[in-house]
């Protein structure tokens, strides 16, 4: 549903138009109406549950569900009952394609194991998911993939220019240890075609799952709609989207939506209707400014700072998500030449901002983020001159991080063969820890 669940987990209410007079003036009789059906729709969703179902629904959206105690004897058990129900119905499935294909890709324990806990071990769900998550994988990517991981190479430079844009990013976790993926409508480009979203929701969908932890936990998913980042497309695609997240094998804990504007408040009733009565309990819709999403966000364990917003522009920033683009070009490189598309990667442009720690030789930058790094070494200048080894070392993990959690970089210049001349790169972890370690030296000399 998109209301908030009172205290009790009884009764549910969306957001009251009434108290939106301002809001309310030009609604059509049309409008109205959706807004009925939406908390008809919402209040059927709880009814219809049992006082047990209504609570465990309620635990996955804030975070607090019981943990599923992963037993070897349970995996085994699951194991055993995905495999027979997958026998039951696969014939003439791209599932059975790939198993033709690849047996040991399809049948290995870990890529089924992902599936089960998506499901939360329901072993038919499961094995209903992997038919579908076939099906789209071919749509996406030709039957030749099936059975292979898909990296960045296996992407197309619209595939890639589509990923830079920031439109779906991972944005961290929230209190629960839950992975949160957000959606950037207001980044959708003219040129954006719906293959390249889709395949790039696909891409980043299935790096959120490598993780052992997210698939445990599971994932949040974050709509944000708010000001500049309004949907100008209308929704369109929203059908095609929606059948590749439901192909990839995550637990979906929770869904937000967070907009300003009344229209598209209107708007979302159709993913109301779409989603399976027990999943509408997990929808939340935040209606507001900024900051009044980010803190109804917060009440569901969000933190604020999931949403990347530059601090001296305070416009949305994907710097984050182009620095974390970076690391999987790391992760995936092999000793193979690199494809066209990937190396657009690798040829970003940095712009230094206000937070950046920018390294320019014996010459002390005035940068806002320089003299804050300059300050919290001089203050940790003493404990680092008596601390033993271990404790310099974290103080100096303390440093960078907080550097990072500011939203700044260590950038240092770079020439490169082309007409840009000198570029800002990002220092490698190892160069920035001397950085910083050679700083608290040259603190501590100066007192």
């Amino acid at each position: 549903c998109f209301g908030i669940c009172n205290e009790k987990g009884i009764s549910i209410r969306t957001t009251n138009v009434r108290q939106l007079p301002s809001l309310v003036d030009g609604l059509t009789t049309a409008d109205r109406q959706k807004i009925q059906e939406i908390e008809s729709l919402a209040s059927q969703a709880l009814n219809g549950l049992t006082f047990e179902e209504r609570q465990e629904q309620q635990d996955i959206l804030h975070g607090v569900e019981a943990k599923i105690a992963e037993e070897e004897t349970l995996i085994d058990s699951a194991l055993r009952d995905l495999n027979c129900k997958l026998s039951s119905i696969k014939s003439g499935s791209m599932y059975e394609v790939a198993e033709c294909m690849d047996p040991g890709y399809v049948n290995a324990r870990v890529f089924q194991v992902m599936f089960l806990r998506g499901n939360r071990y329901d072993a038919e769900a499961a094995a209903n998911q992997m038919l579908r998550f076939f099906e789209v994988k071919n749509q996406l990517f030709g039957t030749e993939k099936l059975v292979k991981d898909i990296t960045l190479d296996d992407l197309d430079e619209g595939d890639i220019a589509c990923l830079k844009t920031g439109r779906i990013q991972l944005a961290g976790k929230d209190r629960s240890g839950r992975q949160i993926i957000l959606n950037l409508a207001g980044l959708r480009k003219d040129n954006m075609t719906l293959q390249n979203e889709l395949r790039m929701r696909y891409y980043i969908s299935m790096c959120s799952v490598e993780s052992e932890e997210t698939q445990i936990m599971g994932t949040v998913s974050i709509l944000y709609t708010v000001g500049d980042m309004q949907d100008r497309f209308g929704g369109s695609g929203y059908l095609e989207n929606t059948r590749v997240a439901t192909s990839i094998p995550s637990h979906k804990a929770a869904f937000h939506i967070c907009t300003d504007d009344i229209r598209q408040h209107l708007s979302h009733h159709c993913i109301i209707k779409l989603a399976p009565e027990k999943m509408r309990t997990r929808w939340r819709l935040h209606y507001g400014s900024r900051t009044e999403c980010l803190y109804h966000m917060s009440t569901y364990g969000i933190p604020q700072g999931f949403l990347p917003v530059d601090s001296s522009s305070n416009q949305i920033s994907i710097r984050r998500h182009l620095k974390w683009l970076e690391s999987r070009f790391k992760i995936e490189r092999s000793d193979r030449p690199l494809s066209s598309a990937i190396a657009v990667l690798t040829k970003e442009q940095i712009t230094p901002t206000e937070n950046d720690v920018l390294v320019i030789g014996g010459n002390r930058s005035k940068n806002l983020g320089n003299q804050r790094l300059r300050a919290v070494v001089k203050g940790m200048s003493q404990a680092y001159e008596t601390g033993s080894k271990e404790s310099r070392k974290d103080l100096v993990d303390f440093v960078i991080s907080s550097v990072h959690d500011s939203g700044g970089w260590f950038l240092k210049q770079h020439n490169v063969d082309d007409d840009r001349g000198r570029v800002w790169r990002e220092l490698p972890n190892d160069q920035i820890r001397k950085i910083v370690t050679q700083a608290f030296r040259n603190s501590y000399r100066r007192k």
